[in-house]
Formats: C-alpha cells, sequence, structure tokens
C-alpha cells in the first residue's frame, strides 16, 4: 500500500513538471520560419491595443501601435522563443499551431501587455476581399 502512495506522488510531480500542451522546444531556425507580419489585440493596463509585430528572417523584430514603437532582436534561450527589445519591449513568444491556423502568444516580462498574434495575409494588406480580377 505504501509503495502504491508514493508511486503515485512520483507520477504527480513528475506530470506536473512536465510542459504544458502546445509549449514546445523552439530552435533557432524556427525564427527564420516566423519571418514575416503578425498582428493581434493585446490586453495592456488600460485596455485593449492592436499590434503590428514584424519578424525578419535575421531575427530582428518591430513593434508598432498608436504610442508604441519598439525594435529589438528574438533570441532562443533554453529552448524559449525571447524577444529583447527597446523600453520594456521584453517577453516571451510562443509559437502555436500550423498552416492557416498558426499564432504567436506573446507576453512582456512586466506581464503588461499579453495577447495572441496572427500572421498577416497579403490578401488583408493590399487587396479587398471581393477583388477576383486578373489582368
Amino acid at each position: 500500500m505504501q509503495s502504491l502512495v508514493i508511486a503515485s506522488l512520483l507520477i504527480a510531480t513528475l506530470s506536473g513538471c512536465a510542459s504544458a500542451p502546445g509549449q514546445t522546444s523552439v530552435s533557432v531556425e524556427d525564427i527564420t520560419a516566423l519571418a514575416g507580419a503578425w498582428q493581434g489585440w493585446l490586453v495592456t493596463e488600460r485596455g485593449f491595443t492592436l499590434v503590428n509585430f514584424d519578424i525578419h528572417a535575421d531575427g530582428s523584430f518591430e513593434v508598432s501601435a498608436p504610442f508604441i514603437r519598439a525594435t529589438g532582436l528574438l533570441v532562443v534561450a533554453d529552448g524559449h522563443l525571447r524577444f529583447d527589445g527597446t523600453g520594456p519591449w521584453r517577453g516571451t513568444l510562443v509559437p502555436e499551431g500550423t498552416g492557416e491556423r498558426r499564432a504567436l502568444r506573446i507576453e512582456r516580462d512586466d506581464r503588461l501587455y499579453r495577447g495572441t498574434l496572427h500572421p498577416v495575409s497579403t490578401r488583408s494588406i493590399g487587396a479587398s476581399p471581393m477583388s477576383t480580377a486578373q489582368p
């Protein structure tokens, strides 16, 4: 009976140390795969704000929104994707999903800004969704 209790406690302890689903180890090569324009609503200390987060293939990034401008570098540390930017723009990015369901969870270290970013398609940037004419 005592060994059953110890085994149960051991299993519970080990399962508690496991990563949460969707949080896999990130490599430097993953930064290149994330290059592009991302956009999403972040929860802020004053409400919500729509943020553009541009990731370049060299690992640099630019973040912009009303009253927000920052630049910096993405780095991989201990299997986690971190952003290290100007001012308070330091934190963690967690890639989730694949294909059209790709997303980046973002949270600044000060926890004042957090949310989910999604890739911006070229159609939403330039062409109207109703335009189907070809030259």
